[in-house]
């Protein structure tokens, strides 16, 4: 029998580590936390300086808590051994809480990585779990639980049912919808580049117009800055087609063409640091196309252990959520050696090259997030990993080994091209390139620069002629919407959020339908905008960058014991109820510039619809004035002719052409007069069986208030026949009914219909019904028109 208990929080993680530590030790994995706040209960006691949380043990984790007091009751020591983040060092607390573990014992194991020589070092320094830590990351519960369960409500009041704010949230939210309101109020502006393309004795030489008349030509964008700075004389934008054929036609009659100011440079340019959770989710973003939660899901895999066959189960990275960009001595000193057995000594460095963090805030000083060795190359473990493993796995440990490469080397050459026309308006055109000479660190990481060709052969006093020249029209872009990289890359820059917390904040915006993603572009929805505008309206510092930074910081200080949680949470707890007190909350209404009332010519606003969960436009007389327009999806001013209804779709109560849009319960059509007619037809997605109850009615594949999917009858509540699993693509052969699934990896699978209960042999995994979208009043229009 084991004599000591080790506790970690997954089961991978567990075998992992107790093959290294021998049969005298057992370990059991908490399967996460196993205590939580109660969803139903406020739970945050507050009484002066003094705070405490209620916590509970959810229904899933008894079993685990059982067993995890059974063990310790016959241990003769306990090893707490989560992750070494804050997070898991409150679950450690939490295990010893509930199963009467002493925390003043040297019983709390860190370590950043799951390999033998680290796990048996890592027991041989246990220490007492660190109070600061625990009590920060109970700050942080107890300071997002204030703004969700005394602010949200104001939201159902005010806005719509069912939505809620969060502390940190709220704010990533704001930064989306606020580049939306960019995008929106954009004007583009026209913008010309010419380019001449001169001969050098046969050889063809491109460059862009620098100067024309003294001035330098710039785009609009740069000429914006340089009108804030009073510098804008000395700069030109060619800004109409007129300004460019004045440019080719001077440019045209310039009788020679002299080479002048000719530079010629090596340029050297180094690796980016290692990676930390931030960068690890945007470059998987970007050169994977992973989401922040996928990135966090597969490193979790490749950190707690992967079966190599003959090595066993073992950790293939470091702990994957750090702010560090910190590789220790010995991972250096492996890396250089491999970088030298791999690509030669020339890209090997005479001394390790260091990083220092530039985030906000970084919470410890643990390693970067590496390879625990680099000498298991990609190409050799490939094969006991999966698709997204082996990618994963491969960037991290290309990242690494370009940290310790030599820098790539480029040749540069930049020089002007210079003429005067007739009529004595000197100008510049600027020819300027760059070719890899050693590709260094780029060996490993692969991109990022010319790969060979040759620079113009360009001396000064050369002279050339002007075989042709061209305009291009341009116009300026607006701001690129928030991808999940560089959204990550904003909060870390502006020290909202920590590692742990980037990818569950994104998810939280997606579950909730605040944002969605077009491509990989974040783009508001209609409630988060609304969600925004009521935050920014009546309780601004909930979404204030600096205030929660603020916050953030507030935190740390916590966890390195600077100051103590209780007067922290008590203070924000007390400004949040006077907030509320304080002031008088109202569905907002948001001024539409430049548009009038068609019915009184009165200023319009935006206002929200907390039942269809849509944007209308008002009249700010309302209710004296009933006038409105229509918005289009995004609550942008538009016509009824613009939105397209369609007319084969008739509003139920007035018989109007609707139009389409999505709400809370998926698509709809709505009546073109909206919100004078409240006329809408739901959208079904049938799944190709009629009602086995009523015979009348179809089954309709539907979601819960609580956002589970069901299959039901289309004459709900008429009808009450549902049923929570996809139905099989077979029909019962009985009553024609819909099939339950048989359960997984059955030998004998068995499906069982969901109206006579008849039981029916089946194939293994054998085919659900697919779903299809109906449209019941288009339905019935194309009955008519036959």
């Amino acid at each position: 029998m084991a004599k000591n208990l080790v506790i970690v929080e997954s089961p991978t993680k567990a075998k992992t580590i107790e093959k290294y530590l021998g049969a005298d030790y057992k370990v059991l994995a908490s399967v996460g936390h196993i205590r939580d706040l109660p969803r139903s209960d406020f739970a945050v006691d507050v009484d002066g300086e003094r705070v405490a949380l209620r916590y509970e043990v959810p229904k899933a984790s008894s079993k685990v808590v059982s067993t995890i007091k059974r063990e310790a009751k016959s241990a003769e020591r306990v090893f707490l051994a989560t992750d070494l983040d804050r997070e898991g060092e409150a679950i450690a607390w939490h295990v010893a809480e509930v199963a009467g573990i002493a925390t003043d014992l040297d019983n709390r194991v860190v370590f950043s990585e799951i390999t033998r020589d680290a796990i048996l070092a890592a027991f041989q320094s246990p220490r007492r779990i660190d109070g600061s830590l625990v009590d920060a990351q109970q700050a942080r519960r107890a300071v997002d639980r204030i703004v969700g369960y005394r602010l949200s409500p104001t939201l159902w009041r005010n806005v719509s049912s069912g939505i809620s704010a969060g502390r940190v949230q709220s704010v990533a939210l704001r930064l989306i919808v606020d580049r939306e309101d960019e995008i929106r109020r954009f004007v583009p502006q026209e913008y010309w580049t010419v380019t001449g393309a001169f001969d050098r004795q046969g050889y063809p030489v491109e460059a862009e117009l620098h100067a024309f008349g003294g001035r330098r030509v710039v785009t609009p964008k740069k000429m914006g800055e340089y009108l804030e700075k009073g510098t804008d004389g000395s700069y030109l934008v060619v800004g109409d087609q007129a300004t460019a054929d004045l440019v080719t036609a001077g440019a045209r009659a310039v009788g020679s063409w002299t080479v002048t100011n000719v530079t010629r440079r090596e340029t050297t340019q180094g690796p980016k640091p290692p990676f930390t959770t931030s960068t690890l989710q945007q470059d998987a973003g970007n050169r994977l196309g992973f989401s922040a939660q996928r990135t966090m899901r597969v490193a979790q895999q490749l950190y707690e252990g992967i079966n190599l066959g003959s090595e066993g189960q073992v950790g293939l990275i470091t702990y994957m959520r750090t702010d560090s960009v910190n590789l220790s001595p010995t991972a250096v000193a492996e890396v250089t050696q491999v970088v030298g057995e791999q690509y030669g000594e020339r890209y090997q460095l005479a001394k390790p090259r260091g990083f220092t963090t530039k985030s906000k805030g970084a919470q410890e000083a643990h390693e970067a997030i590496r390879p625990t060795s680099v000498r298991r190359l990609p190409a050799t473990v490939a094969a006991r990993l999966d698709s997204d493993q082996r990618a994963l796995y491969d960037l991290i440990w290309r990242r690494t080994m370009a940290t310790q490469m030599a820098v790539a080397v480029f040749d540069t050459l930049r020089a002007d091209v210079v003429g005067t026309s007739p009529e004595g308006t000197e100008l510049v055109f600027r020819a300027s390139g760059r070719v890899r000479k050693f590709d260094g660190y780029l060996r490993a990481w692969g991109g990022e620069g010319e790969t060979g060709g040759e620079l113009p052969d360009l001396d000064d006093d050369q002279v050339l002629a002007l075989a042709d020249v061209r305009a291009d029209q341009h116009f300026t872009e607006p701001p690129p919407r928030y991808n999940q990289g560089s959204l990550i890359k904003l909060l870390e820059d502006e020290g909202i959020g920590r590692p742990s917390t980037y990818a569950s904040i994104i998810q939280v915006l997606l579950n909730r339908e605040y944002v969605k993603l077009e491509g990989r572009a974040f783009r508001p929805t209609p409630l988060g905008e609304v969600v925004t505008a009521y935050l920014k309206q009546h309780f601004a510092e909930v979404v204030d960058v600096s205030f929660t930074a603020r916050m953030e910081d507030e935190l740390d200080e916590i966890a390195r014991g600077e100051h103590r949680w209780g007067p922290m949470v008590s203070d924000f707890l007390h400004e949040v109820d006077d907030w509320i007190s304080e002031r008088k909350p109202e569905r907002p209404r948001i001024p539409i510039d430049g548009t009038q009332c068609p019915d009184c010519a009165s200023a319009m606003q935006k206002v929200w619809s907390g039942k269809s969960r849509q944007w209308f436009a008002s009249c700010e007389r309302f209710p004296d004035c009933k006038g409105s327009l229509p918005l289009d999806e995004y609550g942008n001013v538009t016509t009824v002719e613009a939105l397209q209804p369609d007319d084969s779709v008739p509003c139920p109560v007035c018989g109007k052409g609707t139009i389409r849009r999505e709400g809370r319960y998926g698509p709809f059509y709505g009546c073109q007069d909206y919100p004078t007619c409240k006329g809408i037809v739901n959208v079904e997605r049938q799944v190709g069986f009629d009602c086995p109850k009523c015979k009348q009615g179809r089954l309709t594949e539907r979601m819960s208030r609580y956002g589970k999917p069901f299959y039901g009858c289309n004459r709900y509540p008429d009808c009450d026949f549902a049923m929570w699993t996809q139905p099989l693509a077979q029909h019962c052969p009985t009553c024609d009914g819909p099939l339950k699934p048989p359960r997984k990896n059955a030998k004998d699978p068995v499906a069982v219909c969901a109206h006579c209960e008849e039981k029916v042999h089946v194939e293994s995994d054998p085919p659900r019904a697919e779903s299809y979208e109906v449209v019941p009043g288009r339905l019935e229009v194309a009955a008519a028109a036959t």
